[in-house]
């Protein structure tokens, strides 16, 4: 209310000062309504009146105060439509001023949501940033732990290839040092077994020599009969025998003249006179041992002839 009084006080006080002009007028005129007074009558005087004078006066006086009511009432009706109009320019004022107060709850309100609704825009942008900011901080950690990951990857590679590099060098200077000693080795090997060679076939010409003559030595020819007579004794003659049997037999022995086996070469036997001596042979095992031992052979090959010679 207070409000509305500082914001309207000019149109307050115009209503007011309207109203004290309205009543001063109706006052005054009450005031000369009091003091036109009645004819003083004396208490003795004698006074001819005439009817129609009076009836002219008290019309006259009547006409006055119809005049005075009707000049009041139209004074009254002014001052009440006056005042009718005035208390509609104070609604519509008021309405005017209720519009307005609308309008400016109605503007607050408004530019409460926009600055609400520009707050919210405010705060998505700043989380907007935010992420942002988040984001691109994450991808420069990413890019930066990549940068050094790929560094410390660079470096090991480095590292390796020099590792390999000095690794491969000590092999090949191991490999050249292997092969250096290979080679004089393989030709100390060389050189031995080109002496163990020479060695063995002054060796073996020697025993050569020496089997050859002890071959052709009557002790060989004892041999060789020893080991006749004793397959011979242990030979079963099948009925298919000829008289002028003659097969050549290869025997494999030890040295101890086990007979590890006995293969009948030409023959002028059948197939059953072939494994009778080969059966003898079997059953002769252990064989004579040689007069000499220079004699023996692990293989030796003989004529099993049992009618003689």
């Amino acid at each position: 209310m207070v409000d509305f009084v500082k914001q309207h006080w000019t149109y307050i006080l115009g209503a007011l000062l309207l109203h004290a002009v309205f009543a001063g007028i109706f006052g005054l005129t009450m005031l000369n309504m009091q003091r036109t007074p009645p004819p003083v009558q004396l208490a003795i005087q004698a006074v001819v009146v005439d009817p129609k004078m009076l009836n002219d006066a008290a019309r006259q006086q009547r006409q006055q105060r119809e005049r005075d009511r009707a000049q009041q009432q139209q004074r009254e009706q002014q001052a009440q439509r006056e005042a009718e109009q005035q208390k509609q320019r104070d609604q519509e004022q008021a309405a005017e001023q209720q519009r307005r107060e609308q309008q400016e709850v109605q503007r607050k309100e408004a530019e409460q949501r926009a600055e609400a609704e520009r707050q919210v825009e405010l705060k998505q942008r700043q989380d907007a940033e935010q992420r942002r900011q988040a984001e691109e901080q994450q991808l420069r950690e990413r890019q930066e732990a990549e940068k050094k990951r790929a560094a410390a990857e660079a470096e090991r590679k480095k590292r390796a290839e020099e590792e390999a590099k000095r690794v491969a060098e000590i092999q090949r200077k191991q490999r050249e040092e292997a092969e250096r000693r290979k080679a004089a080795d393989d030709k100390r090997r060389q050189e031995a077994v080109e002496s163990d060679l020479q060695r063995q076939l002054q060796e073996e010409e020697a025993n050569a020599a020496a089997d050859a003559a002890a071959a052709s030595s009557p002790e060989a020819a004892q041999y060789i009969a020893m080991i006749q007579q004793a397959v011979q004794r242990r030979w079963n003659r099948p009925l298919s025998a000829r008289d002028d049997l003659l097969c050549q037999v290869t025997v494999r022995q030890t040295p101890a003249g086990v007979v590890l086996s006995a293969r009948v070469g030409s023959c002028n036997g059948d197939a059953a006179v072939k494994q009778s001596v080969q059966n003898a042979v079997i059953s002769a095992s252990p064989l004579p041992a040689p007069p000499n031992p220079r004699l023996f052979q692990p293989e030796i090959t003989f004529n099993f002839r049992p009618g003689g010679g």
